[in-house]
C-alpha cells in the first residue's frame, strides 16, 4: 500500500523544492544579485521549462543583465532576446493569474525597459558612427533600432501602450542608420514606411527630419531614371513640405540631363510663383530660357519661341528690379539684347525690300547699343570689387563687348576692348 502513495510524494517533494528554487531566484533578483538568481532560475527552468513564474522572473533578470555592461559577459549573445521570448512566453500563458498578476504589479515594466535599452544601445551606436564615420558602427546601430522597433511592435500587439503600425522616430532612424551603413534596400524599405503614409513628423507634427525620406527616395528614382516614382516621391514631399525646394531642383535636373526642357522651365516658373522676392529663382529662370532658346541641339525647333522669349524678358526685367547691380543680371541682359541685335540684323540680310531692310538694321543697332551700359556696368562691378575667382567672367563680358562693338563696325572701342582682354590676367592676379 505505501507503494501507492510513493508516486504522490515524490510529486509533492519536488514541487516543494521548485518553490524554494523560486524564492531563492527570487529574492536573488531582489537583492540585485544578478549573476546567482540567473543561475537559480536556469536550473529551475531546465527541470520545469513551462514554469510561467519562473519564465516571467527570468524575463525579468536576463532584462537586467542585458542592461550591465558588467554582467553582458553571463550571458552569450543577446540577453535582451532571452528576457523578451521569456516575457512573450509568460504573457501568453494568459491562465496563469499568478503570472498576469505580476506582471500588472509591474506595470509591464520589463517589456518596456526592454525597448528602451535596445533604443539607447543603437543610440550609443549611432553617435559613435557620427564619430568615427565607421559604417560597421552604424550597421549596429540599425540592428539595435529594428530590434526595438521588434518590440515596440509587439507592445502595440497586446495593447499595451498607443505605438502606431510606424513607429514614426524610430523607423526614420533605422533608415538613417541603414544610409550611413551604405545598406541601400533597407534604407529604401524603411524610408518607404514613412513616405507612403505621407508621414511629416511625430503625431504628423512638422519636423524637418522627415525631409530626408522623400529626399532621398525622389534622388535614388532619379538616378534610376524610374521617373514616375521619382515624381511620387518628389511629390510628396512638395506637398508636405512647401517650403522645401529641394525636390523642384531634382526634377529639373532630371529633366535637364534628359534634354526634356520645357518640362524643366515649368517646374522652375512654379518655383518663381512660390517665391515672387528670389530675385536667384527669377534669374535662374531667365538664363534657363535663354539656354533653352540660344543653345539647344542644332536642328531642334523651339515650340512657342515667342512665348518663351517674353517670359525671359520678363523675368529679366523682375530680376534686375529686385537686384539692379548684380553682375549676372546685367550679363544676361546684355546677351538679351545683343542676340536681339544679330537675330534682327539676319532678317535685315535675308531680306530684299529696301525701306524694311533699313528699318530692320536700324532696329538691330539699336539693339546693340542697348546691351552696352548693361555689359559696363557688370564690367565696372567686377573691376571694383571682383575675385581672382571673377578673372574668367570679367573676360567673357569683355568678349561680348568686343562682339558688340564688331557688330557696330565700332574699331576704336574694338581696340579698346581687346586691350582689356589682354590685360584681364594681370589685373585679377593680384585680387584676393
Amino acid at each position: 500500500m505505501k507503494r501507492l502513495f510513493l508516486p504522490v510524494f515524490l510529486s509533492l517533494t519536488m514541487s516543494a523544492v521548485m518553490g524554494q528554487s523560486l524564492k531563492k531566484a527570487t529574492k536573488y533578483f531582489e537583492g540585485k544579485d544578478y549573476d546567482k538568481a540567473k543561475t537559480e532560475v536556469d536550473a529551475l527552468l531546465e527541470k520545469n521549462p513551462t514554469d510561467g513564474e519562473a519564465i516571467y522572473l527570468k524575463s525579468k533578470i536576463y532584462g537586467k543583465i542585458a542592461d550591465s555592461a558588467a554582467l553582458k559577459s553571463l550571458v552569450q549573445g543577446d540577453a535582451r532576446a532571452e528576457a523578451f521570448e521569456a516575457f512573450k512566453k509568460a504573457f501568453a500563458d494568459s491562465a496563469n493569474m499568478k503570472v498576469r498578476l505580476a506582471m500588472m504589479k509591474d506595470n509591464f515594466q520589463g517589456v518596456f525597459d526592454m525597448y528602451g535599452g535596445y533604443y539607447q544601445d543603437a543610440v550609443d551606436y549611432f553617435n559613435k558612427g557620427a564619430q568615427s564615420q565607421n559604417p560597421t558602427d552604424f550597421a549596429a546601430a540599425m540592428t539595435e533600432f529594428m530590434k526595438a522597433e521588434k518590440v515596440g511592435q509587439y507592445i502595440r500587439s497586446i495593447d499595451l501602450a498607443p505605438i502606431g503600425v510606424v513607429d514614426t522616430t524610430l523607423v526614420l532612424n533605422i533608415g538613417k542608420a541603414a544610409l550611413n551603413a551604405k545598406k541601400d534596400d533597407i534604407t529604401m524599405e524603411y524610408f518607404k514606411k514613412i513616405a507612403d503614409n505621407k508621414i511629416k513628423g511625430p503625431h504628423n507634427s512638422d519636423d524637418d527630419g522627415f525631409k530626408l525620406p522623400y529626399q532621398w527616395l525622389e534622388y535614388h528614382y532619379k538616378e534610376a531614371g524610374d521617373e514616375a516614382n521619382m515624381l511620387k516621391y518628389g511629390n510628396l514631399g512638395k506637398e508636405l513640405f512647401p517650403d522645401e525646394d529641394y525636390y523642384s531642383f531634382v526634377m529639373i535636373d532630371y529633366y535637364r540631363e534628359k534634354k526634356q526642357l520645357p518640362k524643366m522651365l515649368a517646374i522652375y516658373g512654379d518655383l518663381v510663383k512660390a517665391h515672387p522676392d528670389s530675385m536667384k529663382y527669377r534669374f535662374s529662370y531667365a538664363n534657363e530660357i535663354f539656354g533653352y532658346i540660344y543653345n539647344s541641339d542644332e536642328g531642334e525647333v523651339i515650340e512657342n519661341r515667342d512665348e518663351w522669349m517674353k517670359t525671359m524678358k520678363s523675368e529679366l526685367d523682375k530680376s534686375m528690379e529686385l537686384d539692379p547691380n548684380d553682375v549676372n543680371n546685367n550679363w544676361l541682359s546684355s546677351q538679351y539684347y545683343f542676340n536681339q541685335g544679330v537675330e534682327t540684323h539676319d532678317k535685315a540680310v535675308k531680306t530684299k525690300d529696301a525701306a524694311e531692310k533699313a528699318s530692320l538694321n536700324a532696329a538691330a543697332t539699336n539693339f546693340f547699343k542697348e546691351s552696352i551700359p548693361y555689359a559696363d556696368k557688370a564690367l565696372k562691378t567686377l573691376e571694383a570689387s571682383g575675385t581672382k575667382e571673377d578673372r574668367s567672367r570679367y573676360k567673357s563680358i569683355v568678349n561680348l563687348m568686343q562682339n558688340i562693338y564688331q557688330s557696330l563696325g565700332d574699331k576704336e572701342n574694338l581696340k579698346k576692348y581687346q586691350d582689356m582682354y589682354d590685360a584681364a590676367d594681370a589685373l585679377f592676379k593680384n585680387k584676393s
